[in-house]
C-alpha cells in the first residue's frame, strides 16, 4: 500500500509538470514530426540481484522504491558526504529472466568512475554491476518543433529493450534504449512519423528549455542538486530516508531560499571561444552567475535569480563580447522568479 501511494504522489508530480510547461518556439528545424537522436555521449549500466533496491535507496536522492511496470523511471542525482552533485542519473524499472533489475542511464566520460563508486558501496549486498553500453544505445525521441502539431508517435515498445517518457519533464519526449538506430525505426507503428537528427540537435533543446545534464553542465563535485533544479525536474524525495548527501540537501530545502540556479541562456549569435565557469556579468561589470556551456544560440548557466535583468553578457578568450537573455524557464513554478523556493 505505501508503494502505491508513493507512485501515485510521483506521477502527480510529473502530470504537474506537464501542466505547467509550455515549450518554446525556436528555428532549429522546420520538421513537423518527432524526430530521434541517437545519444552517444551517455551510457548504461545493469544492476541485477535481489538486493539492487535497497543498495539503491541508500545511495541516490530519488525514491526507488516506485520504481516498476506503473513508473518505469525515475530522475536521481548520486551526491557526495558533503551534498554536492557528483552524477546526474536516469534509472529504469527493466525485468531480466523473471527478476527486477534497474538500467542506469548517465554521461559516458565517468562509467568507470561511476562503477567504481557502485563497487565500494555495494558490500555484501546481492548486487551484479556490469556496463553495457557497448551492447545498447541510448536515444531520445523528441516532439515536433511546431506547436502547433499534435502528431503522436507511437511504437512496439515490446520490440525495445526500453522505452520510457522522460521523467524529469515529461513533454521532452521518450527515452530509448535499443541495440541501434535500425532496431528503433522498425519499431515505429504505421501513421506515426520519427525523422533521424543529431545530437546537437538534442542539446540545443533541453538547453532552450535549462534541462541540465552530464559533467559539463554538472561538474562533479562543484554544484548543488537544489541549484541544479533537482526538485523541480522531479529527482528527489524528501520522505525516503537517509542517502547520501541527505542531511545538507534536506536542511537546505526546508529552511534554506536557493538563489542561485540553472537557467537557459539565449545568445543573439553562435557563440564560440567560451568555457565552463566563464563570468556572466551585468551592465555594470559585477558578476551575476557562471557560463555552463552551449550549443547553437541556446545555452545554461548558473545564475543568480534576482539579478537576471537587464543587460547580460560574457567575454570569450578573445575578448568578444557576447549578450545574453535569460528567463525562468515556464515549468519553474512562478513564484520562483521572484528568487523563492
Amino acid at each position: 500500500m505505501k508503494i502505491l501511494l508513493k507512485t501515485l504522489q510521483h506521477i502527480s508530480s510529473r502530470l504537474h509538470v506537464a501542466h505547467s510547461i509550455i515549450v518554446c518556439r525556436r528555428n532549429i528545424s522546420s520538421s513537423s514530426s518527432w524526430t530521434l537522436h541517437a545519444l552517444k555521449s551517455r551510457g548504461l549500466i545493469q544492476l541485477s540481484g535481489t538486493d539492487v533496491n535497497p543498495f539503491l535507496q541508500g545511495l541516490v536522492t530519488n525514491d526507488v522504491t516506485v520504481l516498476g511496470p506503473e513508473c518505469t523511471s525515475l530522475h536521481s542525482m548520486l551526491l557526495n558526504v558533503q551534498g554536492r552533485v557528483m552524477y546526474d542519473l536516469l534509472l529504469y524499472h527493466k525485468v531480466l529472466e523473471d527478476n527486477p533489475s534497474v538500467i542506469v542511464e548517465h554521461d559516458r566520460r565517468i562509467t568507470t568512475d561511476l562503477i567504481k563508486t557502485l563497487k565500494r558501496y555495494k558490500i555484501r549486498k546481492k548486487v551484479n554491476i556490469s556496463d553495457i553500453s557497448d551492447d545498447l544505445q541510448v536515444f531520445s525521441a523528441l516532439p515536433p518543433v511546431d506547436e502547433s502539431c499534435e502528431t503522436g508517435l507511437s511504437l512496439e515498445h515490446k520490440s525495445l529493450y526500453l522505452s520510457s517518457e522522460d521523467p524529469r519533464i515529461s513533454t521532452f519526449g521518450r527515452r530509448i534504449v535499443a541495440p541501434s538506430e535500425d532496431n528503433v525505426m522498425k519499431c515505429v507503428h504505421q501513421g506515426s512519423e520519427l525523422a533521424s537528427s543529431t545530437e546537437e540537435e538534442y542539446h540545443e533543446r533541453r538547453y532552450m528549455l535549462g534541462l541540465s545534464e552530464g559533467i559539463i553542465d554538472l561538474p562533479p563535485g562543484n554544484c548543488f542538486p537544489l541549484e541544479s533544479n533537482l526538485v523541480y525536474l522531479n529527482g528527489v524525495c524528501f520522505h525516503k530516508g537517509c542517502y547520501i548527501g541527505q542531511e545538507l540537501t534536506a536542511r537546505t530545502f526546508h529552511t534554506g531560499v536557493t538563489r542561485k540556479r540553472l537557467m537557459p541562456l539565449k545568445f543573439e549569435i553562435v557563440p564560440s571561444g567560451l568555457s565552463a565557469g566563464d563570468n556572466i556579468v551585468n551592465e555594470k561589470g559585477k558578476s551575476v552567475g557562471k557560463f555552463r556551456n552551449s550549443a547553437g544560440k541556446h545555452g545554461l548557466g548558473l545564475l543568480r535569480v534576482a539579478e537576471i535583468k537587464g543587460t547580460i553578457s560574457v567575454t570569450n578568450n578573445d575578448g568578444q563580447i557576447y549578450n545574453v537573455e535569460a528567463m525562468p524557464p515556464e515549468w519553474w513554478p512562478k513564484e520562483e522568479e521572484k528568487g523563492h523556493l
